[in-house]
């Protein structure tokens, strides 16, 4: 059943806590770009990996917990059109090759004695040739296992395929083998380092961990209280992550769909089960917003022995689309000849784009209290407008990224991003909204990587390929949906999916709508949803110490 609770009024704004005397002050974030020079300058002085680093900090230095680096002198430098950040351009490549020093005997969080780490966990690179032939294959008929076959639905060896070899930011690990990491905020009391349950929370599209400044202490507390550790990540290939090469995720456009989405989905499972095998947890709760939720739904179904419950907030790629259609198991599949009914072209139809640019268009300059609304509104955006929605929309499903757009674009990406930020984030403070433009620029600059799984994984119209519906009733564990009354996210795909948990003999999971929010409802009304995720942590008993 669906709730709506009673509204909670939300602190207005968060303060940055005074730090220690030892700690050297950060410069202010620039000013969100209003008109092409200010946005030339800032697009000139920006310097990708270093300047998202700073963007992080920033955000973290709102937690009393989170003794900050020291920043290097030369911070500060004056570039030919404004103030930079550094006195050098850096790449992609000034990657870090060791734990990230940020932080020096970290400060507990008030009373509570939490203590805020920030750091790389490696992992293995992901192996796409050990994906499944469809995501919801049962692990032993993956390829390599004993009872798998050798050959894919396209006839290419699975042991052949990936001979090339992937070029990307990585440390060599034990052996010479290449390893990537996870950038890892991890909020934990001492006496409790050593626990093997955990709550981790995974941001989603076109976000990272920073998103949930808000939400940081609260969920750290919630989680704390029943002796587990907190965990928040970058997806692998997203935020500070490593960036591992696309290719690692992508397919043909001919590929059969269960293949081509189960590739992109083992890119960040795989890598998720490894990170969760470096830091030694055995027991995890999930909290996964947008394609988090996806995802963490994904690996839930894949490896439920290490999955105590779900908390989704916002989930994408829940429902069935309008275009809905059902793939079969490889297990069922008889002939060759049922595997040309998996394979379907890009859509093209006038509906199918309009229903996708209503999607792109609520996400890109809707507030959170206005998504739902503006969603209606669409139709009757101009001529010009909407035709170039269109085409971001058909690039997408060839496997155009929007952030490849986005560094395309040059000087006039500061100020797109500006827009979108003083849009969507129009209800934080001043400042929040500054820092917030800062890191998602800096962030959504650098190399693409996982940002590529956008049309392998989701259809044109946010609508899932292999929706979470067709496998969420194999979930045993509780599962707590959330959304914003404004959402643009559908609560339809929540509500169906409670209605197969309880076909399924599973009555512990629940859907609750949140109100003043929008897809972000972490942010939007982030005391509400702290509440609720609070509850829902709570409610599911620790087993193992």
């Amino acid at each position: 059943m669906t709730t709506t609770p009673q509204p909670i009024h939300a602190s207005p704004s968060t303060s940055i806590p005074e730090r220690p005397l030892s700690a050297p002050p950060l410069p202010r974030a620039r000013d969100i770009p209003k008109d092409f020079k200010s946005s030339l300058s800032a697009w000139w002085s920006t310097s990708s990996y270093k300047e998202a680093r700073l963007a992080e900090e920033r955000l973290l230095r709102r937690m009393a917990a989170f003794e900050p680096s020291s920043v290097p002198a030369q911070q500060v430098s004056k570039g030919w059109f404004g103030s930079s950040s550094s006195s050098k351009q850096a790449t992609d490549n000034d990657l870090p090759e060791t734990e990230i020093g940020q932080i020096k005997d970290p400060l507990p969080i008030s009373s509570t004695g939490l203590v805020a780490t920030l750091r790389n966990v490696f992992i293995p690179t992901p192996n796409p040739t050990l994906a499944p032939q469809h995501p919801a294959d049962p692990r032993d008929l993956t390829p390599g296992s004993a009872t798998s076959s050798s050959t894919d639905l396209s006839g290419a060896s699975a042991n052949t395929k990936e001979k090339k070899k992937h070029h990307h930011e990585c440390k060599k690990g034990e052996e010479g083998k290449m390893v990537d990491f996870i950038n890892t905020l991890e909020i934990t009391k001492p006496q409790d380092k050593d626990s093997k349950e955990a709550v981790v929370v995974l941001h989603g599209y076109a976000a990272a961990l920073g998103f949930f400044f808000r939400n940081w202490e609260s969920i750290s507390v919630s989680s704390s209280s029943t002796g587990r550790r907190t965990f928040f990540l970058d997806w692998l290939g997203m935020g500070l992550s490593s960036r591992p090469s696309p290719s690692l995720l992508n397919s043909p456009s001919n590929t059969p769909i269960p293949s081509r989405v189960s590739r992109a989905e083992h890119f960040f499972v795989s890598s998720l089960e490894s990170w969760r095998e470096s830091v030694g947890v055995e027991k995890m709760i999930l909290v996964g917003h947008s394609l988090g939720g996806y995802l963490a739904s994904a690996y839930s179904v894949r490896y439920p022995e290490r999955v105590k419950g779900l908390i989704l907030l916002s989930p994408a790629g829940i429902p069935h689309g309008p275009e809905y259609v059902k793939y079969p198991l490889s297990s069922e599949l008889t002939s060759r000849d049922n595997v040309q009914t998996q394979t379907r072209s890009p859509p093209e139809t006038p509906q199918e784009l309009d229903d996708a640019t209503d999607a792109a268009e609520a996400e890109l300059n809707s507030g959170p209290q206005g998504e739902a609304k503006e969603w209606a509104k669409r139709r009757e955006e101009s001529f010009v407008r909407r035709n170039m929605m269109k085409f971001f929309t058909w690039g997408w499903e060839r496997g155009m990224s929007p952030f490849s757009i986005l560094r395309s674009v040059g000087p006039f990406g500061p100020l797109w991003v500006g827009k979108y930020s003083s849009r969507r984030f129009a209800a934080q403070s001043e400042e929040d909204v500054r820092d917030l433009h800062s890191y998602i620029y800096g962030t959504s600059i650098m190399k693409g990587s996982g940002e590529y799984c956008i049309s392998h994984i989701l259809a044109p119209g946010a609508y899932a390929r292999i929706p979470i519906l067709d496998r969420i009733n194999r979930l045993k564990v509780p599962v707590t949906f959330m959304y914003g009354d404004n959402d643009w996210m559908d609560v339809k795909g929540g509500e169906d999916s409670l209605k197969l948990l309880e076909e399924s003999g599973n009555t512990q999971s629940s859907c609750h709508v949140i109100p003043k929010a929008g897809h972000h409802l972490y942010l939007d009304n982030p005391d509400y949803t702290n509440k609720l995720i609070d509850k829902a942590i709570k409610a599911i008993p620790k087993e193992l110490s």
